[in-house]
Formats: C-alpha cells, structure tokens, sequence
C-alpha cells in the first residue's frame, strides 16, 4: 500500500530560480531570487533562509504541475496577460 522508501522525483524548475547575494552596504546578509522564467526579483530574503526557500519552491511546483499536459510550460498566468 505505501512504499518504504518514497521514489526520487524530477525536479521540474531547479534552474529556474538565482539566488545572488546583496553587494549593497549593510545587507551582506540578504539575498535576491531572481525567476529567470519572467525575468524578475521574486524575493529578498536572508541568506539562511535561501535553502528552504528552494525546497518551498519545489514542493509549490510538484502541486502544480499536472502529469500529462504537454503545453503547460507554456501557459501564462491571467495577471501577466
């Protein structure tokens, strides 16, 4: 019924997502993530929190992603149009 060991999944969007470290004065602990996808700051954050705010990515895009649509890389949200 369940598996022992949970099957490794693809990880659809690792690349889509920079975290560059501030070089401003006083902010040497922030970073920006930047979404190379639309090409935009999505966040500043501390540094410590960079690690979960990649696993927090991943999880948001396995939820979203639908098994079998083939275009859904391609699809635009209502906002951006």
């Amino acid at each position: 019924m369940f598996q022992a060991t949970p099957a490794p999944r693809p990880t659809r969007l690792a690349d889509r997502y920079l975290t560059v470290p501030c070089d401003a004065d006083g902010c040497s602990d922030l970073a920006v993530i930047w979404d190379r996808l639309e090409e935009q700051v999505v966040d500043v954050i501390t540094l410590s929190a960079t690690a979960g705010y990649t696993v927090e990515d991943q999880l948001w895009d396995e939820a979203r992603w639908t098994p079998g649509i083939s275009d859904q890389d391609s699809w635009i949200p209502a906002m951006a149009a």
